[in-house]
């Protein structure tokens, strides 16, 4: 298959000032494509906006907001249409985990979660993709995790189901956009070295986890990106990871739930 060439189109890119979303941006700036990369913090865009500016010679927005406010969406696709800005190109990557159990920790953090792994992703592409419909052109990828294939436990009551919706909701999104042209895929890595597990407080399993199981992020970006020309719906970067995913997929619920600690 003979993917298309990516330069002069655009990519908005969330949580891109560092981890997968920081590789996003990287790769994407590689390839000529032009970018508008969105966090909450202002220091480390700007920083990395300046990098891909020189190194590339593309051109690099950079949007600050925190899409755990539930107007932030909305917000960012003002600026959009404002500034007249066409996206090619959506990653939906920010994210982050909250340690302890459901009722051991303030409402607010979840209500944060849900919003920005939850809410968020889904109204990007319910204010993004009809541009992209009408063009009959354009690519979404939504960071998923590993975790959407793993029977969840406690700890993880709702980074994992989360993560599996938005694997669930991108696969049913792609059938949608299927007939305009508009690819969309769900990623899912495992263990990747973006200091998000030391961000969460860490876990038992990124600790016990053996060095040549954790993938890079350039990796899993280069990775995703090529699956998403390809308009895969799943990709699971690294050959440990989908022989994880399809165990999980094989054995009993029951035996499943066992071996993660149910």
């Amino acid at each position: 298959m003979t993917l298309e060439p990516l330069d002069n189109r655009t990519a908005l890119i969330t949580g891109a000032s560092s981890g997968i979303g920081r590789a996003f941006a990287e790769e994407y700036a590689s390839q000529g494509v032009n970018l508008l990369i969105v966090a909450r913090r202002n220091d480390p865009l700007q920083m990395l906006a300046s990098q891909l500016r020189s190194k590339y010679g593309i051109d690099v927005k950079v949007w600050v907001g925190d899409l755990a406010i539930p107007d932030t969406p909305q917000s960012l696709f003002d600026y959009l249409t404002k500034q007249n800005i066409q996206v090619d190109i959506l990653v939906n990557n920010a994210g982050f985990g909250v340690p302890g159990n459901l009722c051991e920790v303030e409402w607010d953090r979840h209500r944060e979660t849900i919003e920005v792994m939850g809410a968020a992703p889904v109204q990007l592409c319910y204010l993004i993709a009809p541009a992209m419909q009408e063009k009959r052109s354009g690519r979404i990828i939504n960071v998923s995790s590993l975790a959407a294939f793993v029977p969840p436990h406690a700890g993880g009551t709702l980074y994992y189901p989360l993560k599996s919706y938005l694997a669930q909701f991108s696969i049913a999104f792609r059938a949608e956009m299927k007939p305009s042209g508009v690819h969309v895929t769900a990623l899912c890595p495992g263990f990747t070295r973006t200091g998000f597990q030391a961000a969460a407080g860490g876990t038992v399993e990124s600790v016990t986890i053996p060095k040549w199981m954790w993938s890079e992020p350039n990796d899993v970006a280069a990775t995703a990106i090529r699956a998403a020309e390809k308009n895969q719906p799943i990709c699971i970067p690294g050959l440990f990871n989908k022989a994880v995913a399809l165990f999980f997929k094989i054995v009993p619920g029951s035996l499943g739930r066992k071996i993660v600690g149910e």
